[in-house]
């Protein structure tokens, strides 16, 4: 809702890419075209798509997340402005204003953590991934696929060549949309990369159900937990008929895991955000191959 604290302005995003008002877009817009400039990092997206990057880097540098790696893909020229050095002089009221985006990196970094100490080399599936950066950071620990827009996929292989070219993730370039028909993410995934349905994996999904219609977010956790394996996500369920709850978290935990359980899931940790417009999910399917 409006005004609570760490809520960006005006609540949670209502309509899809459009998390601000058109002048505060253009003002980005503007910021971001100075700041890659000369860009040597290899994005060349737009700016929605370049701001989780700069952010988790200002967090990283305070200590709130643990990901060097955010400032690492930045442009050499301008990334100092974010640097340690100076995240920690940005005012503690515009902190506030970012707390969603470290409390949920945090609870999917503990998610992965949880999955990666049960498995040997399993699989991460990253939906929506734009400059997720746990490919690198998790490098080596798990087999990482990632799943986005073809557009963003493209810029996101860009990074990689120019600043990671030592990291293996592959990339399934798909509109989301299209999955309320047809085959399925994993039946996608397992046509066109070395997935395998098989195999303990987790899917991580950071604030991207926001963005979808009704059926698609269906599809897309019905596929996962159908498959057996274990979900992440810090998103919005309100679409789907989790309605919000309060402010208080064991109501909005027992709707959600009523929820996962009418869908053949066991939810584990959990935590809410926004009045439970936001919830934090660890799930594991009932036939758990995670």
């Amino acid at each position: 809702p409006p005004g609570v604290k760490g809520g960006p302005p005006g609540g949670p995003p209502k309509k899809q890419r459009d998390e601000t008002n058109p002048v505060v877009d253009a003002a980005v817009d503007a910021l971001f075209s100075l700041l890659y400039l000369g860009d040597d990092s290899g994005a060349a997206d737009s700016s929605k798509n370049l701001r989780v990057l700069w952010t988790r880097a200002v967090l990283s540098g305070r200590g709130i997340i643990d990901d060097p790696q955010a400032f690492e893909w930045l442009p050499t020229n301008t990334r100092w402005l974010v640097s340690p050095e100076n995240a920690k002089r940005l005012p503690e009221s515009l902190i506030e204003k970012l707390e969603w985006i470290g409390s949920r990196t945090r609870f999917l970094d503990q998610a992965v953590d949880a999955f990666l100490a049960e498995y040997d080399s399993p699989q991460i599936v990253v939906v929506g991934a734009g400059y997720d950066t746990r490919c690198a950071r998790y490098g080596g620990r798990a087999k990482f696929f990632e799943v986005d827009l073809p557009s963003a996929v493209e810029a996101k292989k860009r990074i990689l060549a120019k600043r990671s070219p030592s990291i293996n993730v592959e990339h399934l370039p798909l509109n989301l949309e299209d999955l309320k028909a047809g085959p399925s993410l994993p039946e996608r995934l397992a046509s066109s990369t070395s997935f395998d349905a098989s195999k303990p994996t987790l899917y991580v999904f950071e604030a991207v159900l926001f963005y979808l219609s009704p059926p698609s977010c269906s599809a897309l956790l019905d596929a996962a937990l159908n498959q057996g394996a274990r979900v992440a996500l810090t998103d919005s369920l309100t679409k789907l008929g989790v309605a919000p709850r309060g402010p208080a978290p064991p109501p909005n935990k027992a709707a959600c895991a009523e929820f996962f359980e009418g869908r053949g899931g066991a939810l584990g940790a959990h935590d809410v955000r926004w009045g439970g417009a936001l919830h934090y999910a660890d799930v594991v399917a009932s036939s758990s191959t995670a």
